[in-house]
């Protein structure tokens, strides 16, 4: 097929929205990171199927003009959330550059892309990459590469290629998104949505809008829970008075970042569509009554979703594990460190925040897996992690004593994900003791401990969980603590978990005093951000 007509655009539009909606769930699990905003697949597809519904509703004879204003106008009216307001203005763009055309042409359907790029990122006051608009913009920068196809078969194989790789890529781009190990859910949409156009083209003609979503949902997806600054999202679509000008843009973007964030503004045709997370979603509305009259209004209150979703946890779909890993966690750099060691759900908690036992069984039962192997990864934690144990009985549980993470790294570094429990369990308990660990933190008060008189501000050393030095002077402190390590001169790596207090002194001080005295050692420093304990660290 060489060129598309006004009938076959529209039908490739409703078999895009058909296969979305058969991801839809898969898009929504994306979704939880970071903080539940509605959902994305249910807002991408709300969005389409609006579109479905304006362009269901031509009458007569349907020409390309009428096609591309009810995509247009349908997904402008449907956007929801803040990948349906993109999502309708990348269409936006895409229908303005095919105004004039009649039949769209490979080349046309390229260069539509460039336009819709252009246009989605002018709506969005600050783009992020890792997004949905990294899609397009891939999209945007192949229009030559996409434009030599020779026919519309070739051309969606290259588009969705394309797209693939953007978002393979958008982790890379967005470190939320590389935290919590998934792929951007908007980006994701967007390249099922042009699955859907090309499935079309290769003769998949019967288009089903009432069918049920049949992706199983992604598999482990880390939630890190976190404060929310912004409260509702808020959503407004107001017919202007009169046609606004630059400088009342400009003012309505302006004041919309001063009361919040995720700003998208644009006006179309005479129409304002505005999305913003704030705290005064009246203060939005009464802005907007002075430019124009309300025509819809959706207001959610995100922390009442993430609440929710924190209660009732994420459940793991997919093929069922033979063994699997659920770890305690102080820190957002450490977790990404454990997920990358194999640990399957991380459980925030630590020093100063110890995660109850409910949070450690909904973390154990969220896993489809035979055997499940907890990582306390702190003495106050072991106790609630047997009691989980013992209380599970569709999978048999192990906990493995670790009493620091510096412990649970050692021992997922020889993680095997096949293995037999019992003997892996045997491999765990066997680098955990043979691991030496320090520990650095400050003295937040002058006290007594074991029989040691502490002063405010010292630096304390504890090595494999025991304190074994203290003093004002850091350099001194290391020292000591190195000395009372019998084997030091025996062992060959040091691995440095870096908090959020570790200052470039004292990361100098440590890495200076292992490079001078133990050049036996191979230093790698990580960015764990823990509080509390600017250095952790293990000796292999």
């Amino acid at each position: 097929m060489k060129r598309l007509t006004a009938e076959k655009l529209k039908l490739c539009f409703m078999k895009g929205t058909e296969n979305l909606l058969k991801h839809k769930d898969e898009i929504n699990a994306l979704n939880v990171f970071p903080v539940p905003d509605g959902d994305t697949g249910s807002n991408m597809s709300a969005t389409m199927l609006e579109g479905c519904k304006y362009l269901e509703s031509i009458e007569n004879k349907v020409t390309m003009e009428k096609v591309l204003n009810a995509i247009k106008n349908g997904t402008l009216m449907g956007a929801r959330g803040n990948s349906g307001v993109i999502l309708s203005q990348i269409f936006r763009g895409f229908c303005d550059y095919l105004k004039n055309v009649k039949q769209i042409t490979v080349a046309d359907f390229a260069f539509a892309f460039k336009s819709a790029k252009d246009v989605a990122y002018g709506a969005v006051m600050k783009p992020v990459e890792g997004t949905i608009l990294t899609a397009i913009r891939y999209l945007s920068e192949k229009v030559e590469e996409l434009s030599d196809a020779q026919d519309f078969n070739e051309f969606f194989e290259k588009t969705l290629m394309i797209l693939k790789k953007a978002v393979d890529d958008t982790p890379n781009l967005l470190k939320k998104l590389r935290d919590a190990g998934v792929v951007d859910a908007g980006a994701k949409g967007l390249y099922y949505i042009m699955e859907g156009f090309y499935k079309y083209i290769q003769g998949e003609t019967t288009i089903n809008l009432d069918v049920k979503t049949t992706s199983m949902p992604v598999e482990e997806i880390q939630f890190i829970p976190e404060d929310l600054k912004y409260q509702y999202c808020t959503e407004l679509i107001v017919r202007a008075f009169d046609e606004l000008n630059n400088g009342q843009e400009e003012e309505i973007r302006n004041f919309l970042y001063e009361i919040g964030d995720s700003v998208v503004f644009f006006v179309q045709d005479n129409v304002i569509k505005l999305h913003v997370h704030t705290n005064n979603p009246g203060t939005v509305i009464e802005k907007l009554l002075g430019v124009g009259e309300l025509l819809k209004v959706k207001i959610d209150n995100m922390k009442e979703q993430h609440e929710h979703f924190i209660e009732t946890g994420y459940k793991e779909e997919g093929p069922r594990k033979k063994n699997a890993i659920v770890a305690v966690s102080p820190s957002e750099g450490i977790s990404r460190i454990l997920r990358d060691l194999g640990a399957d759900m991380i459980v925030i908690g630590g020093q100063t925040m110890n995660p109850s036992t409910a949070d450690i069984k909904v973390a154990v039962e969220a896993l489809n897996a035979d055997n499940v192997f907890i990582f306390p990864n702190n003495s106050n934690i072991i106790l609630a992690a047997r009691q989980v144990a013992s209380s599970i009985e569709d999978k048999n549980v192990y906990v493995v004593n670790t009493k620091n993470v510096q412990e649970c790294v050692a021992a997922l570094i020889r993680h095997v994900p096949d293995e037999e429990p019992e003997n892996l369990l045997k491999v765990y308990e066997e680098a955990v003791s043979e691991v030496v660990t320090l520990s650095v933190t400050r003295a937040v008060r002058n006290a007594r401990l074991n029989g040691e008189k502490i002063k405010k501000n010292e630096y304390l050393v504890f090595v494999n969980n025991s304190l074994q030095t203290h003093d004002l002077d850091f350099k001194k402190a290391l020292e000591d603590a190195f000395a009372k390590i019998e084997d030091l001169e025996e062992r060959e790596i040091i691995t440095i978990l870096l908090g959020k207090d570790a200052t470039p002194i004292e990361i100098n001080i440590l890495e200076k005093l292992v490079k001078q005295k133990y050049p036996n050692l191979e230093i790698e420093t990580y960015e764990g951000e823990q509080v509390h304990y600017p250095f952790l660290i293990l000796i292999e």
